[in-house]
């Protein structure tokens, strides 16, 4: 068992890069600390008032009393509209895998229920806990009940081999893994994931700061399929910047018993930019390699699933010259940012106990999508009336938590922030960032750019 055990950690890791979003270690650590760093605010101001009135960050009106009526659809009645909520917290090897999206979809119905529902009718999560193996069982459930699947994903969400499309079940998901997944009919990505568009912010401004990474690029990645592919996107994305990779190494996805040998061929390499695929534990061990040996790369540049507490926590003084990117407002600074403000008073109010991360504010942005399309739909609450309102928004930011997406056409924002990781936490980095109008993000157009490689599906 131990060669589909290191598959299953590997892929684990791919749903957290593949969703673009941070996460936290733990329940209470996220919501300990102040807006200085390291932790996340619990508290923030104005938000008591618009999460009374039915309001959310910028968006009015989400959730409220109304007259709404009819049986349109499977999972529709005249009191409830009865949705699916994916994740693999169930997952032997890995309990708790992507828990925050649940906690979040009980604490967002909880509050829209109270504040009258969708239009009257209140709203019914089922648990569809695929535990990494059991996606095609819950699927086969959920299509049985649900209206639709809000604010989930699963590692293997194309474990089905269709079998959600052809059930007709719609998904509005907080994330999608796979290609197969990615490119599937029925869903919006409020987050898009793209399979061939590729956000380079953070290399292209990290770049600018530190000229010398381009000639001496470096990537890590865990020895999977699935890993590999992201692996193969970014050096195309990169190598099309100018960068040149002189190091490409592979590692056991579980864990090495020895990362030195990895950080003396980095050193004999020359390397001076480093992007390694995989998650906060790896990296943490690498880094105390790199600190024991006494190399560091001048620049080690991190997607936004190392965005968690526990990777500086754990790696303490050993983490040096490493950032990470966010599209999402961060938490350190969420007094600031009136959508990542509710969203942490939503916790705190409807699910103190719940675990606050990235990913759990990637569910509440597709929870807000569906409100708004289901309550467009009205009366006429059908499948079909769900997905022409929720496919048609060209413009979306989860009420202002995150940059502007186009959900319409699945491209993903531009807008990235970047983080400092160091001393025991996250620090905004400002100069790095290069903000643009005023605001937190760099939404320069070329932070996104095109992949042409075989990556396993049609071109979208």
């Amino acid at each position: 068992m131990p060669g589909r055990r290191t598959f299953v950690v590997g892929l684990a890791l791919v749903a957290m890069l593949a969703a673009g979003c941070g996460r936290s270690s733990n329940d209470k650590e996220a919501g300990g600390g102040d807006s200085g760093g390291g932790g996340t605010p619990t508290t923030a101001a104005s938000s008591d008032s618009r999460l009374a009135k039915g309001d959310f960050g910028d968006l009015t009106g989400v959730c409220k009393k109304g007259d709404a009526k009819g049986a349109t659809a499977q999972g529709v009645t005249d009191t409830e509209i009865r949705v699916g909520v994916f994740t693999d917290k169930g997952a032997q090897v890995k309990p708790g895998l992507t828990k925050e999206m649940w906690d979040a979809s009980q604490a967002f119905t909880k509050w829209c229920n109270e504040k009258g529902g969708i239009l009257g009718r209140q709203i019914k999560i089922d648990d569809r806990d695929a535990k990494l193996f059991e996606y095609a069982p819950a699927v086969n459930d959920a299509c049985a009940t649900d209206f639709a699947l809000v604010g989930g994903g699963a590692v293997f969400d194309d474990a089905d081999n269709g079998k959600r499309v052809q059930c007709g079940l719609p998904n509005v998901a907080a994330y999608l893994v796979t290609p197969v997944a990615r490119t599937a009919k029925l869903q919006v990505q409020p987050v898009p994931n793209p399979v061939y568009k590729l956000p380079v912010g953070i290399y292209r401004l990290m770049a600018e700061s530190h000229p010398d990474i381009k000639a001496h690029m470096g990537l890590m990645t865990g020895n999977i399929p699935t890993t590999k592919v992201v692996r193969d996107q970014t050096k195309e994305a990169i190598e099309g910047l100018g960068f040149k990779v002189v190091y490409d190494q592979e590692y056991n996805a579980l864990g090495e018993s020895d990362w030195r040998p990895f950080v003396q061929k980095m050193q004999s390499a020359g390397v001076k930019g480093l992007y390694m695929v995989g998650e906060p534990e790896n990296l943490v061990a690498l880094e105390k390699a790199m600190q024991t040996v006494g190399y560091y790369p001048d620049v080690i540049m991190q997607e936004a699933n190392f965005y968690d507490q526990k990777f500086v926590k754990d790696g303490g003084a050993a983490i040096k010259n490493t950032w990470v990117r966010t599209a999402f407002y961060p938490f350190e600074l969420a007094k600031d940012n009136k959508g990542m403000s509710d969203y942490l008073e939503l916790m705190n109010k409807y699910n103190p106990s719940g675990k606050v991360a990235g990913l759990g504010a990637q569910s509440v942005s597709a929870w807000l999508m569906f409100a708004q399309a289901a309550a467009a739909c009205g009366s006429n609450l059908t499948r079909d009336c769900l997905m022409q309102k929720a496919q048609s928004v060209t413009t979306w930011t989860g009420a202002g938590m995150h940059g502007e997406t186009d959900p319409k056409d699945v491209t993903p924002t531009p807008c990235v922030a970047i983080l400092k990781a160091a001393d025991g936490k996250f620090t905004y980095d400002k100069a790095d960032t290069r903000p643009q109008q005023g605001g937190i993000f760099n939404c320069d157009e070329s932070n996104i750019v095109d992949l042409h490689g075989d990556y396993g599906v049609p071109k979208q």
